[in-house]
């Protein structure tokens, strides 16, 4: 049984980490939200439910970051055409899409504003 568990918490945390990053959360937040929830009258709840609540506390905190934009958007954030996000899309700086898709590429809209005022003056030529 405890093999199953064992199993079982892991799937619940490779699972985690995976929502989190698609979010824009790193493995640590949540993780470090979760032992807080276990220490706040939660010790005896399983691994992977204190990890599904942690994911949907933070969710619930800043929904604006699992607001995700296309090429199009970016572009109405960025002041550019779907096809210069694109080609913006192909350089090391551009934020990291949080979905590939058969349609296109999913940004989070935080990461494309948070790009967006450093790169603004590059963006222009000014």
């Amino acid at each position: 049984m405890e093999g199953t568990s064992a199993r079982r918490d892991h799937e619940a945390l490779v699972t985690a980490r995976r929502v989190a990053r698609a979010l824009g959360y790193t493995a640590a937040e949540v993780t470090e939200l979760a032992v807080d929830l276990g220490g706040d009258g939660r010790r005896d709840w399983p691994t992977a439910d204190l990890l599904l609540a942690a994911l949907a506390e933070l969710t619930r905190r800043d929904p604006a970051r699992r607001d995700l934009v296309g090429a199009a958007e970016a572009g109405e954030i960025l002041g550019l055409t779907p096809t210069d996000v694109l080609r913006l899309a192909e350089r090391p700086e551009f934020p990291e899409p949080r979905y590939t898709l058969a349609a296109g590429d999913l940004w989070a809209r935080a990461d494309i504003v948070a790009f967006h005022a450093r790169e603004a003056p590059r963006l222009t030529g000014r």
